[in-house]
């Protein structure tokens, strides 16, 4: 039998469970207008297997960079940007390279992901799902949400699985862990 106590204390608790904020969702994830100018470009990557040809920036927020370490993982707060611009092509419609031989990009971004990690985000997702505190959204280029539901960023909580040992980073870690932080 429960007692009045213990019946009012488990109906408390559910309340305060249905109140409570969901940690989980794309939509938890805000666009950073100011990523471009304030934060840090910390990678490139040349995609020429895209069409069009592109080339992704990799952005992380500078508080979160300074705290940041590869034997650790990323402090509460890290937002990492994933842009994609396409490639300058030539005449010969072929990517233009630098000096270095590197693509070069034009001012055109084609498309915007944005990973951020908050203390107690992805509690609402399954083990398997769940990439430690991460959430993922896409933006277009102009800012608005491209991503609006958990099935939509299914995707990149599959891809990231395979590195949990890197605290679900595929590109920042490994920055991290190259420049010997």
């Amino acid at each position: 039998m429960i007692t009045g106590t213990r019946c009012r204390a488990g109906l408390m608790m559910a309340v305060a469970l249905m109140a409570a904020p969901a940690l989980a969702g794309p939509d938890l994830v805000e666009f950073p207008k100011d990523y471009q100018t304030q934060f840090i470009v910390y990678n490139t990557i040349e995609r020429p297997d895209r069409t069009p040809n592109q080339i992704r920036f990799m952005y992380v927020n500078p508080a979160a960079h300074r705290a940041a370490s590869a034997s650790r993982p990323a402090p509460s707060g890290t937002v990492l940007v994933m842009e994609d611009r396409a490639a300058k092509l030539g005449a010969d419609g072929q990517p233009e390279r630098d000096a270095a031989g590197r693509m070069v990009p034009t001012d055109r971004v084609l498309a915007i992901a944005v990973m951020e990690k908050r203390t107690g985000w992805g509690a609402g997702y399954n083990a398997e799902r769940r990439n430690g505190e991460w959430e993922y959204a896409g933006f277009a280029p102009d800012g608005t949400r491209r991503t609006t539901t958990e099935a939509q960023t299914a995707s990149c909580f599959a891809c990231h699985q395979s590195r949990a040992t890197r605290d679900w980073t595929f590109t920042y870690v490994k920055f991290l862990q190259d420049s010997g932080r």
